[in-house]
């Protein structure tokens, strides 16, 4: 399938080579200042076709003011679009069937400097709302209208080819947004919630969408491969200086409450943010842990899962400055979290065996208690135009404090009884880690010349001490008593590592479109684990099976080349990098010594082909050699059970991964259109795996190995296509997706294949009117399909969708309703007996008071139906699992929202 996906997208870029020769047909002429009729050098001519704005093609004039675009066909209509910085923009509209001899002769195009004029010059243009700068699109605030108070989600709602889910999820051209910045500075932290859902929407004067390089390819220009969807706001000059914020506060039913602040000081290039909140409905921050309201949070901090009733306690301030005519900066960022956690979970398995099935069911009730503390800040000096200096330096200190009772059978495939357990914990954690990071860069005389130095350094530590009871009974065929076992020990642990990095890039230019990038790496890790057990019946003695003390000392010494080529519309990169790995490690208690020695092979090539500013091809290729670790190759003795032991594998090798991905993305900005096809292909040689051998007691054995001979193998395609229906004013979306693979385990000296394939089909609607209504429809649906050669009479296949509409209805000038639903659906299997489904209804009803709209007042149901029975099924190689667990459930609430600003008028 991945060989007809590559061929696909081979087999488009022949055409558009065809259809680029095809076409013989010329525009030329110059551009120039209409009073001293001077040319305008570097001034941007951007071709558009004229029955749906796509760009086709931009360049800039040459040093008489000259431009010329070719191969255009020999019929069509075009718009030229003239810019120059302080001159007033040009549109012309062409027809090349006027055109004499193909070519058609604009001679002088003159701009009018915008200091000459008398008149206000309105365009009435789609350029007007999106201005486009190189591969940056940028919108117009101000053309968008929202409501009084809006945040920034709700202006990104409106805007053409972004899309804005209900958890507060962007999507731009296809493509997830990772992060949003306040004038090209992080703010809080890499959430995009945190700033979209807490920033105003009438401070805001541009919103800019581009590709964001790594601080590397930034600098040395040379492209590394990373490109993460960003969002730049810019704040309007006359918002950047005063008081903003917000106060939320709510009561409900079953003592639910929540509150939270935020006040922010914008004074020009200084910023100072601080918030609070506190609550048991879930909410984790300002930022996207709302979505533990519903029992997900897979994407927000991590840190409440929606399992069980929390308590959480958050906080932060921020502050950010410019001086010293930007050449100083500072950004700093402290947070705090205090998370207590109540609940129960049941969950039922099957773990397919070559001997047969094993099934499994335990309840287990549990309580966490947890604080976090996390500090950061970065410095930038800037010597001059051609040095930089950074010291980047964050730290953590966590503490975790839990407890867990569980009870759990397993059966036989024919229902009989092998062990009961019961088991019983507390533990108390703590871990710290400490970062600081230096680095160097400087452009040399020569242009593309550059050098940089980057030094990381890392520092952790952790610490338990706990106490665990474990008790099994074991039957024998007949459901009689075999026999029983008592397992009650003391832990105690007591680790740290330090870890050093050190890297040097040097780059140079070849030619005028070669460039080369040496660099050379140094790595350095060192680690002391001592995780200690005392067995009850004698405190004072370790218990060797369950204890582990390793000493592990790595050196990594690597050196690469890369090449790289950068034309008008290709950009080729190909290189490689060579690592020399030194690996000791030492378990004491087991008296073993491992001295190990790898070269790593990181071959890499990447391929960019950009057919306009919104039409590109992108292919690239990596390869990585896979070291074993050292818990592979040493596993911790610490983490054994009574029914687990983990047995170690010195004689471990190399596994070696080959990574393919293709991509193309296509938009026509005037016309909204979106659509694009991502594909991906992995292969693992002779994978590390797990190999699990389970004895007739239900007892397990686990031991990492290398899969020789075998490959590992997932793919995945995914398309979408967006476009904004005028005829309704409705933006709708479609997807298809399909993500499989292969991989291969032993299980009882077997080896297993399993094979997976997921099937998706998506689709997107958004239609909105404002300070009317707004509508949003996200669904979901597909077929997963699982065979395991273990037993492959197993059917555990099966269908499932989703939906999520949300609607906010405005009404009788001061109100507001909204709503919204989370509907999944599951098939049921042979392993799980009953179809899943779940409807989570939420709404709330709010009126507007004060003369700005600045407080409402609302009444809020969650879980209107009730249903959120926190619910998740796993499904991995030959396990399959169910899990249901405690989570909030329905509450109604009513609660006040103020909005409060004051901004300080500036002299212009």
């Amino acid at each position: 399938m991945m060989k007809n996906a590559l061929s696909l997208i081979f087999l488009l870029i022949i055409l558009f080579h065809y259809k680029a020769n095809a076409q013989n047909s010329t525009i030329k002429g110059t551009v120039a200042d209409s009073s001293l009729q001077a040319p305008l050098e570097n001034a941007v001519v951007v071709l558009l076709q004229a029955k749906d704005s796509f760009i086709i093609a931009s360049t800039r004039a040459g040093k008489e003011g000259a431009f010329s675009f070719q191969q255009l066909a020999d019929t069509a209509s075009y718009v030229l679009y003239f810019s120059y910085p302080k001159y007033a923009s040009y549109s012309h509209r062409v027809n090349m069937k006027d055109a004499a001899g193909k070519t058609m002769a604009l001679n002088n195009v003159y701009l009018i400097p915008k200091s000459k004029l008398l008149k206000e010059v309105i365009v009435k243009s789609q350029v007007a709302t999106i201005r486009i700068n190189g591969d940056t699109t940028e919108y117009n605030a101000g053309s968008f209208k929202v409501q009084p108070n809006a945040s920034v989600e709700e202006l990104l709602r409106q805007l053409p080819g972004l899309q804005v889910d209900q958890f507060g999820n962007i999507t731009a051209q296809g493509q997830k947004v990772k992060k949003v910045l306040v004038d090209g500075e992080e703010f809080f932290s890499d959430d995009p919630t945190l700033v979209t859902r807490n920033l105003r929407a009438d401070m805001i004067d541009k919103v800019q969408v581009y590709d964001k390089k790594s601080d590397a390819a930034t600098f040395t220009g040379i492209e590394d491969g990373v490109k993460d969807k960003t969002i730049n706001l810019k704040v309007k000059e006359d918002k950047n200086h005063g008081v903003f914020g917000k106060i939320d506060a709510g009561v409900g039913t079953d003592e639910r409450y929540s509150a939270q602040a935020m006040i922010n000081f914008f004074k020009g290039k200084r910023r100072m943010s601080a918030y609070a909140t506190t609550g048991n409905i879930g909410r984790a921050g300002l930022g996207s842990a709302d979505r533990g309201k519903v029992g997900s949070d897979d994407e927000g901090n991590g840190n409440y899962s929606g399992k069980g009733l929390p308590t959480i306690t958050s906080g932060g301030f921020h502050y950010d400055s410019k001086w010293a005519a930007d050449k100083t900066s500072f950004n700093g960022n402290y947070k705090f979290y205090l998370q207590d956690v109540v609940g129960s979970e049941t969950t039922t398995s099957q773990n397919n065996l070559p001997s047969g099935v094993i099934l499994s069911n335990t309840n287990s009730h549990f309580e966490n208690n947890s604080t976090d503390h996390k500090l950061n800040a970065k410095y930038i000096y800037k010597y001059d135009s051609t040095a930089t200096f950074t010291v980047y330096t964050d730290g953590t200190r966590y503490r975790n404090e839990s407890s867990n009772n569980s009870t759990s059978q397993n059966r036989r495939g024919d229902s009989s009884l092998i062990y009961d357990n019961q088991k019983s914990s507390a533990n108390k954690y703590d871990f710290n880690t400490y970062n600081i990071n230096l680095s160097w860069e400087k452009r040399l005389k020569k242009k593309g010349r550059t050098i940089s130095i980057y030094w990381n350094n890392n520092f952790s530590n952790d610490a338990t001490n706990g106490e665990s009871v474990s008790n099994s009974t074991f039957y024998n065929d007949k459901d009689h008593v075999d026999s029983t076992s008592l397992l009650h020990l003391r832990r105690k642990m007591n680790d740290d590592w330090r870890l050093l990095h050190f890297n040097v890039i040097y780059t140079a230019p070849l030619s005028k479109r070669w460039s080369m990038m040496v660099n050379y790496e140094l790595d350095n890790e060192s680690s002391h684990d001592d995780k200690r057990s005392y067995n009850l019946q004698d405190i004072k003695v370790i218990d060797t099976a369950f204890s582990s003390k390793i000493n592990t000392t790595s050196w990594g010494n690597q050196g690469g080349l890369t090449l790289n080529y950068a034309a008008k519309k290709i950009i080729l990169k190909v290189g490689n990098n060579v690592k020399f790995v030194q690996l000791n490690t030492e378990s004491v208690y087991s008296a073993v010594k491992v001295n190990k020695q790898f070269v790593n092979l990181n071959p890499n090539l990447n391929f960019d082909y950009k057919f306009s500013n919104y039409q590109s091809l992108n292919f690239s290729y990596n390869g990585s050699d896979n070291n074993p670790g050292r818990s592979q190759l040493l596993p911790f003795n610490f983490d054994n059970s009574q029914l687990t032991t983990l047995l170690m594998n010195t004689d471990l090798k190399n596994s070696f991964t080959n990574d393919f991905s293709a991509r193309f993305n296509a938009a026509k900005i005037a016309a909204q259109v979106y659509y694009g096809i991502t594909a991906g292909y992995t292969l693992v040689n002779d994978p590390i795996t797990q190999a699990i051998t389970v004895d007739p007691a239900g007892a397990y054995t686990y031991q990492y190995v290398n899969m020789n001979g075998y490959a590992n193998r997932n793919y995945h395609i995914n398309t979408y296509y967006s476009k904004k229906i005028r005829l309704i004013d409705l933006q709708a979306g479609l997807g298809l997706g399909l993500n499989g693979g292969k991989s291969f385990s032993p299980i009882n000296g077997v080896v297993n294949q399993l094979n997976y394939n997921t099937y998706t089909l998506t689709t997107e609607l958004f239609k909105s009117r404002p300070r009317q209504y707004s509508f949003y429809l996200m669904g979901s649906g597909g077929y997963t399909r699982n065979t395991s050669s273990l037993q492959p009479d197993s059917k555990n296949n099966y269908f499932f969708y989703a939906l999520n509409p949300s609607v906010d209805i405005y009404f009788l000038k001061k109100f507001q309703f909204h709503t919204d639903v989370d509907y999944q659906w599951q098939q049921k299997t042979q392993t799980f007996n009953d179809n899943f489904k779940r409807t989570i209804w939420n709404a709330w009803i709010g009126h507007s008071f004060l003369s700005k709209d600045q407080l409402m007042i609302k009444i809020s149901c969650n879980d209107i139906l009730n249903q959120n029975n926190g619910y998740a099924r796993t499904a991995t190689n030959t396990f399959f699992s169910e899990n249901i667990y405690t989570t909030i459930r329905r509450y109604f609430m009513i609660g006040a929202t103020w909005n409060f600003t004051k901004f300080n008028s500036i002299k212009q």
